[in-house]
């Protein structure tokens, strides 16, 4: 039993004969995903910085024609920037709070701590005595 809507037949209502490629889009938008849930720790900045750009890539490839799945290059360009944005806000946050704590007696802490030598008496001591700053 033959059907004129045989898969594989010329002729079907929706194909267009062509298959939707665009490997550096799809591939800036993975990378934009995944720099989108590491946003909150700093590996996220670089991986929307790779994403942006594959994605980029993609999007120039279809005003090239030679690529079809525009909507893919799209939607990477702007988790991209969401994740770009998120991951530089949070990145400058820590280094602000990390320079805050460093000048704020952190860099002391961690000098007396390195320079017990793995005596565990000089341990409390340090303990101890940045324990009594950090209560102020």
């Amino acid at each position: 039993m033959s059907s004129e809507y045989a898969p594989g037949s010329y002729g079907s209502y929706g194909e267009s004969g062509t298959v939707a490629k665009n490997g550096a889009g799809v591939a800036g938008l993975v990378l934009g995903i995944v720099a989108l849930l590491l946003s909150w720790i700093v590996i996220g900045l670089p991986l929307a910085i790779i994403g942006l750009v594959l994605s980029i890539i993609g999007f120039r490839r279809i005003g090239k024609r030679r690529a079809t799945n525009r909507g893919v290059a799209i939607t990477g360009l702007v988790v991209n920037v969401l994740a770009l944005l998120i991951a530089a806000v949070l990145t400058t946050i820590y280094a602000v709070a990390f320079g805050a704590i460093w000048s704020n007696g952190g860099g002391d802490a961690v000098n007396c701590f390195l320079d017990t030598n793995g005596s565990q008496a000089a341990v409390q001591a340090c303990a101890d005595t940045y324990r009594l700053d950090l209560d102020r």
